[in-house]
């Protein structure tokens, strides 16, 4: 009897200690579906802890709208996450402010690498010679969709979309009749932004400098915005309060022959029956296009007791054999990428190589007070305003921010 309850007290001790042992990791996320996680991320999640027996995730699925204040408040309030993921975009600040773990030695240890991931993606993530995520999920702003019997009956070459002057050729043929050649858009939003920057990053502009300084007056950025300017004479009316989703209505009603939109767009028009085709953004004359990053990042926060165990789940989410079962975009693993956009995605090749020459938005720890600042621009543009003294202007905004 002594025996049994000395055995039983043994026990006892033991489970106790395994359950000390056991950890719980907060990951918040952006909502995807009106439930949280989609079906996919959520058996992802399941399979982790399947893995490790002694580590318990515990999501947390945030609206985007709300997501980044949910996140600073967090931070603020002592009650940030153990994991989340990052927009490419807020990486700077939250790296500024000390919220998050530098990752090099992690990933380092890990061999994990700009390598194996793109490029672009990866960059987003490094800020102050720290690596401040892992790239999760990536798209590109953006490609050239295109309604291929509105360019047959025109008798646009759809590889002329390509070029500058291309495009704008082709815009001018494709505009008439209740039809509009190019689906511009200048509402004050994002997607205003990083289709504008595509085609800066393309003519060779940049909308920081290196040393942090504005860009935008630079002359292939402001060659860049003036050909926008005369482009837009080519798409429909109230640009200024037009979104990518507000083209994407007119691209599916038929009256709209190139929409500018990710490769997110593709399982859309897959269900309409518009006879679509796309090409790979649009660049001066022997130049290569040069898209926008938008896409994930996933970090560690600094106030985390748990790092080890989080980079544990980091690692595993961007692994080969998982980054491409849990996105909603496209997996930033460029391994993993090359099965899901071949399982996913019509001309898949098309799509990597874009992927491979895209470039960040610039990091900045002050990057969306310079975004707002790009949208009023944008739309001075979009307005018919003189573009170098708009640019000037912009950066007089930008550099007072440092």
């Amino acid at each position: 009897m002594k025996h049994f309850a000395l055995a039983a007290v043994s026990t006892l001790a033991l489970s106790a200690m395994a359950q000390a042992e056991d950890i719980t990791l907060r990951f918040w996320d952006n909502q995807q579906t009106e439930s949280g996680l989609s079906q996919y991320q959520q058996a992802a999640v399941d399979r982790f802890m399947e893995e490790n027996p002694g580590i318990t995730i515990e999501v947390t699925t945030v609206p985007y709208p709300e997501y980044q204040q949910r996140l600073l408040t967090a931070v603020q309030g002592g009650n940030a996450p153990d994991i989340a993921t990052l927009d490419q975009i807020w990486v700077a600040a939250f790296a500024e402010a000390g919220a998050v773990a530098d990752l090099s030695g992690m990933a380092g240890a890990a061999g994990l690498s700009r390598d194996g991931f793109f490029g672009g993606a990866w960059d987003s993530a490094v800020y102050n010679d720290g690596l401040y995520g892992i790239p999760f999920n990536v798209d590109v702003w953006q490609f050239s969709f295109y309604n291929k019997d509105l360019l047959d009956a025109a008798g646009v070459d759809p590889a002329s979309l390509t070029t500058f002057d291309g495009l704008k050729d082709a815009a001018a043929k494709l505009t008439g009749n209740g039809k509009f050649g190019v689906g511009l858009f200048g509402h004050k939003g994002e997607d205003t932004v990083v289709v504008a920057n595509s085609f800066i990053f393309s003519n060779g502009g940049k909308v920081l400098n290196d040393d942090g300084s504005c860009g935008l007056a630079g002359p292939e950025a402001v060659e860049a915005m003036s050909y926008l300017q005369e482009l837009a004479q080519y798409a429909p009316e109230g640009i200024l309060n037009a979104s990518s989703g507000d083209m994407r209505e007119l691209f599916l009603n038929g009256s709209l022959a190139v929409e500018f939109w990710p490769a997110l767009e593709q399982p859309t028009l897959k269900t309409s029956n518009i006879n679509w085709d796309f090409a790979n953004g649009t660049a001066p004359e022997g130049r290569t296009p040069v898209g926008t990053f938008g896409g994930w990042n996933l970090a560690v926060f600094e106030s985390s007791a748990h790092k080890e165990a989080a980079w544990k789940f980091i690692e595993f989410m961007v692994r080969e054999d998982v980054n491409g079962d849990v996105v909603d975009l496209i997996p930033a693993n460029k391994a993993a990428a090359t099965t899901f956009l071949a399982a996913n995605r019509e001309k898949p090749e098309a799509i990597m190589a874009h992927l491979e020459a895209a470039s960040p938005r610039p990091l900045s720890a002050h990057y969306l007070e310079v975004a707002d600042i790009q949208m009023r621009l944008y739309q001075d543009v979009y307005s018919g305003a003189d573009v170098q003294q708009a640019a000037d202007a912009a950066c007089k905004e930008i550099d007072a921010l440092n």
